[in-house]
């Protein structure tokens, strides 16, 4: 609250004289660098003392202001002209000193992130006022713990015994923690190494750091970014990094060490092959890891079943590997050559008619047996000669394949071309209809035929290809009629058949 001195001098001069100076301030004690005014009454002019530290040296009113500490003095002469009078007053004014509001902080200006820093002011004043609050320990001891989460200037106001107050600030910047991750030679097997064996460790991070790993018994350089594990049994290894500001980051990694290496059982459908087939193969074992090599000829060379279809005899090695520890075994698949397999023709590829035929010849050392595949059927046999007539006008194809004794196969395919033409007259005796026409089927089984048609069969007769009649089966009002052949020498015959008052004829092939 501010005080008002009145100081009144009263000065007599002669016996009839009598003048009153009076001078009134508004505080006689202020702070550095604070103002005060001084109001002089009871007179007519005025001049006031010390022009270093007054706003003006006449007039009734003067502010005054100093920042330096001490006790002032200020003097006023006042006058009167009617009657003539001077008086003088003084008064004292003490200037108190500020008080300091520095700060110190004991992390500088910056902070790592989720540390903290004490900020410390001058001890001994009276109060103490600190914000933003919300991330001090206290807002009015002269020292507090300051812990922000971002850039952050703290102010503060200091207020000493005689009311002076400062107010100071700091800014704390914070800085984030360095972030770090492990990568390990070991990932690929599940993060694990077989006991005895080691792996590298990596740390993974940005800028110019320190590194300190432990535990520190099983590693190569623990100071290092990347070190050499060897732990005897799954360890857990934590990493601390630290940059140029002293702020630090940490990170885990848990390296497992097995004792198990993985069994390997195989399991095959076959280990020879002829070339061009596949062979299955099955691996049961505990492993996680599989490679097969060569891989060229594996159809998923990192599974544990798969079909291999070399072209020759090949040694396949499996390595698996489970939890680091690691196994390997080696398969052989043997691929047999194929026969060796051509086929000619009597007619060379000419046409021929209907009730001509076509003598094929098939070359084939090492075949023991062959498939002959007909327009209408097919024979197996061990012959290498067929004698055909196609029923059908236009090109017939016949498949030849011949196997050998390791089963391994080759096919040919020749061509029939046939024309509609007959070479025998009068022939054939009833006429030669397409198979299309009748419904009939032909079983074929050794030395004997069996006709089996969709309803009664009223008449069957066999006629050779010169249409001599050799062969007639009583009706039997059956739907089949069985013929055997075992008498009959080779070649191409034509059954004619009598269904539902229809004459049907066929060709058949004796061998």
């Amino acid at each position: 609250m501010a005080r008002i001195y009145t100081l009144i001098i009263a000065l007599f001069i002669g016996a009839t004289s009598f003048a009153q100076l009076s001078v009134t301030i508004e505080n006689s004690e202020i702070c550095a660098g604070d103002t005060t005014w001084l109001k002089a009454s009871g007179m007519t002019l005025y001049d006031w003392s010390d022009s270093t530290n007054l706003d003006a040296l006449t007039g009734d009113s003067v502010n005054f202001s100093s920042s330096t500490p001490g006790i002032y003095t200020i003097t006023v002469l006042g006058y009167t002209i009617i009657p003539l009078d001077t008086d003088t007053v003084s008064v004292i004014i003490t200037v108190n000193a500020s008080p300091s509001a520095a700060i110190t902080s004991s992390a500088g200006g910056v902070v790592c992130d989720g540390s903290s820093t004490e900020l410390a002011a001058v001890s001994g004043y009276t109060s103490y006022l600190w914000s933003p609050a919300a991330a001090l320990s206290n807002d009015s001891t002269d020292t507090v713990v300051a812990s922000p989460t971002s850039i952050t200037t703290y102010n503060l106001m200091v207020t000493d015994s005689n009311g002076c107050s400062a107010t100071d600030s700091i800014s704390i910047d914070v800085i984030a923690a360095p972030s770090v991750t492990i990568s390990s030679s070991a990932a690929a097997t599940s993060n694990s190494i077989c006991q005895g064996n080691s792996a590298t460790l990596t740390a993974v991070s940005a800028g110019t750091l320190t590194y300190e790993w432990s535990p520190v018994g099983s590693l190569d350089d623990p100071s290092a970014a990347s070190v050499v594990a060897s732990p005897n049994s799954t360890t857990v290894y934590t990493l601390q990094v630290t940059d140029s500001n002293g702020c630090s980051g940490s990170t885990t990694y848990q390296l497992g060490v097995s004792t198990t290496i993985p069994v390997i059982v195989v399991e095959r459908d076959d280990s020879v092959i002829c070339q061009g087939d596949t062979a299955n193969i099955e691996l049961v074992t505990t492993a996680t890891i599989i490679n097969w090599t060569p891989s060229g000829s594996v159809d998923a060379p990192t599974a544990k079943i798969v079909k291999v279809f070399p072209l020759t005899t090949t040694t396949y090695t499996v390595d698996v590997n489970r939890q680091g520890c690691e196994n390997s075994i080696q398969i052989e698949v043997e691929v047999l050559p194929l026969p060796s397999l051509s086929a000619s023709q009597s007619s060379n590829g000419a046409a021929i008619c209907l009730d001509e035929t076509d003598v094929i010849t098939v070359n084939c050392p090492s075949c023991i047996s062959y498939l002959w595949g007909f327009p209408n059927s097919s024979l197996t046999t061990t012959g290498d000669t067929q004698t055909v007539s196609p029923n059908t006008v236009g090109a017939n194809v016949i498949s030849i394949t011949g196997f050998d004794a390791n089963g391994c196969r080759s096919s040919e395919a020749v061509i029939v071309n046939v024309d509609d033409c007959y070479i025998g007259e009068p022939f054939p005796p009833l006429g030669v209809e397409s198979i299309e026409k009748a419904e009939l089927n032909i079983v074929t089984r050794t030395n004997e035929f069996e006709f089996i048609g969709n309803t009664t069969i009223e008449s069957f007769e066999v006629y050779n290809l010169l249409g001599e009649k050799i062969s007639k089966v009583a009706a039997n009002q059956s739907n089949s009629v069985k013929l055997s052949t075992l008498s009959w020498s080779s070649g191409v015959y034509i059954a004619s058949l009598i269904i539902n008052g229809e004459v049907m004829v066929e060709k058949f092939y004796v061998q």
